[in-house]
């Protein structure tokens, strides 16, 4: 079941009226001339009932903020009862808040929701030193135990609603599943056809969501094309959904809400009647739509329009508001000659959408040698991690005002007999994909910290630069890993500097957050990649200990004729300077991107200005010259 956000509860009028007669009655028989129910909220706390029946201070809806001593969130906070006799007389009271109000004695007990946060408090206090007597403590108490009485009716009453909204819409799916049943069924079944239907029932459909499973979705496609063969006039097509953020929701809300999500967007698209259309889960985070129809290229346009557009609406989970992002990859019979390839196809299409950036693609047999090209990519990959076939080129990090090389970032290449030379940013992502990237990724550190090792017996405050993955950014041993690689090939923590990006970032912040303060400690260099191209890459800075930003090339590119993104690196420069970052500027590439990126202070400028990225031998040969120019004969030899 969904949580339910106690803050959003309102109480109702009647129960308020109740807690008014309360107040008064109390303030009656202790008696005190303010009688008052609190509630909190995040950074305030307000008078929600205050007797009416004396002359006091205190009005309903008055609020004051947290944090300044007060009686009542001394109660919330230790959820314990407070007794002041007169706050004038003891010194921990002396500059409460609520003396400016003539008001020096208190009592007061927390009042908590029936899950144990808090609402509040119900509190007397009093303008004269007040000793209150243990019955009017305890009178106090028990009205406290009424108010949480009421507090956990209203709770349950919400639970109720959440219970119901929920069990209506498992309902609302079983009856569309029942519906497509009984379309295909007999109505003259006796008793253990239906008993056999039932259990063939769940073995057909996925039972988080009521949909087809991927065996009845197979053996559907397979029966459908075998009609549309059959029958020039009569089509089929496999209409394969993914979301990019599907296995992050599955995480961090649980698999019964993304389960919720997708009987919502199933039911966002209503019940289709006009379609032959069957609705089947073949993986925990994608959805199949199989269409039958005799107007099929009409009836999958205004489909795919339709399905388009829901999945890309908002979606509310736990309070929160969530848009799903989808890529879709579609396919006909005209492209397949059995169910399997149907289904191949559309799953090749799909996934071709993901990298691609549109919202939806259709089979074609480039998309097929494209994928075909992948699979035997990734495969090479595979061969190659395990001969050691992989290699670092480095480019050089440049002060630009000396030209004097300070650093270097290490870059993954793999020079292929066939396809050639692949780059650092393809192969870090076929690797994410198919689950190499521990490996890859430990010959990247291990091989980067070897060869700064080598290089800081000559060179003086060289760092060596390495791009971190998100995959390896989620790893709660990272940080460990980082310090053992140091200390075996003993090179100082300062001579390294992590690189993250944004989208490393955005997997799991409270990971990365734990990981990067681990890798602060260490005394690593943290630097935030391509910074300005995300959406909160200035919020990452108050989230993160990082020490540097690299600001991406693409602003630089249009430097000369662009005078937004010249303003936006100017601006970038500034704040970066406030917050005591270092700053390195990618793509310079001419003598006018050096001379801005000096006149604006930039420390650190790398691109191809300065040089390319280089095979390890050849960026020795101009290691020691660009970093010690007066050193030209010296060499790591």
């Amino acid at each position: 079941m969904s949580k339910i956000n106690t803050s959003d509860l309102k109480v109702p009028q009647a129960m308020s009226d109740n807690w008014q007669r309360i107040v008064n009655l109390i303030a009656e028989l202790i008696p005190v001339p303010a009688v008052l129910i609190m509630r909190v909220h995040r950074h305030s706390i307000e008078v929600f009932s205050c007797n009416n029946n004396c002359h006091h201070p205190y009005q309903i809806g008055s609020n004051e903020l947290l944090g300044q001593g007060l009686y009542c969130e001394y109660v919330i906070s230790q959820q314990k009862q407070l007794t002041v006799a007169n706050s004038l007389e003891d010194p921990a009271w002396s500059n409460n808040p609520d003396i400016e109000l003539g008001m020096i004695s208190y009592c007061g007990f927390p009042v908590n929701w029936p899950n144990g946060e808090p609402f509040g408090t119900i509190c007397a206090l009093d303008s004269k030193p007040h000793h209150i007597s243990n019955t009017a403590t305890q009178l106090l108490e028990s009205y406290k135990d009424s108010v949480e009485a009421q507090l956990a009716t209203l709770y349950q009453n919400e639970q109720l609603k959440l219970l119901n909204f929920e069990l209506q819409s498992r309902v609302n799916t079983r009856t569309q599943d029942l519906v497509d049943l009984n379309f295909s069924l007999n109505q003259e079944i006796d008793k253990r056809r239906a008993a056999e239907q039932k259990v063939l029932y769940h073995q057909r459909h996925d039972l988080g969501t009521g949909f087809l499973n991927r065996n009845s979705l197979e053996f559907e496609t397979s029966r459908a094309v075998a009609i549309a063969q059959d029958h020039q006039k009569f089509d089929v097509s496999a209409i394969h959904i993914g979301f990019s953020n599907g296995k992050l929701i599955q995480s961090k809300y649980g698999f019964a809400v993304w389960e919720a999500i997708l009987v919502q967007l199933r039911e966002k698209l209503g019940y289709l009647s006009r379609y032959h259309l069957h609705t089947a889960r073949p993986t925990s985070t994608e959805l199949v739509f199989l269409m039958e129809s005799h107007n099929l290229s009409e009836d999958l346009e205004q489909f795919c329009l339709q399905l388009v557009e829901v999945s890309h609406s908002e979606f509310e989970v736990e309070g929160e508001s969530l848009h799903l992002h989808s890529y879709v990859g579609i396919s006909s019979t005209g492209d397949a000659s059995s169910g399997s390839q149907l289904l191949q196809h559309a799953s090749e299409a799909m996934r071709s959408c993901k990298d691609s950036g549109h919202k939806l693609i259709h089979y074609s047999k480039a998309i097929s040698l494209v994928q075909k090209d992948l699979n035997h990519l990734e495969s090479y990959l595979l061969q190659a991690v395990r001969n050691d076939d992989l290699l670092l080129y480095f480019q050089p990090k440049v002060s630009p005002e000396t030209h004097r090389w300070t650093g270097a970032e290490a870059l993954l290449r793999w020079r292929h007999p066939v396809l050639g030379d692949i780059s650092n940013e393809a192969l870090i992502k076929m690797a994410e994909k198919n689950g190499l990237i521990f490996e890859v990724g430990n010959f990247v550190l291990r091989s980067a910290i070897a060869k700064a090792s080598e290089w800081s017996a000559k060179l003086q405050d060289f760092k060596i630069a390495v791009n971190i993955s998100a995959v390896q950014l989620k790893n709660i041993h990272f940080a460990e890993q980082i310090e053992d690689l140091l200390t075996a090939y003993q090179l100082p923590a300062e001579y390294l500097e992590l690189e993250v990006t944004e989208s490393t970032l955005i997997a799991d912040e409270q990971v990365a957050h734990n990981t990067l303060l681990a890798l602060h400690r260490l005394g690593v260099t943290l630097s935030l990649d391509d910074f300005g191209t995300g959406y909160s890459s200035f919020d990452y800075l108050k989230k993160f200990p990082f020490d540097a930003i690299k600001v991406d090339k693409s602003f630089i590119k249009q430097l000369d004729s662009n005078e937004h993104d010249k303003a936006i690196v100017q601006s970038i420069i500034k704040i970066a300077k406030k917050l005591n970052l270092t700053i390195t500027v990618e793509g310079i590439e001419t003598k006018k991107h050096e001379e801005f990126i000096i006149s604006e202070g930039c420390e650190y400028g790398q691109g191809f200005y300065y040089g390319k990225p280089m095979p390890c031998d050849e960026f020795e040969l101009c290691l020691l010259n660009k970093h010690y120019p007066e050193s030209a004969n010296q060499s790591f030899q």
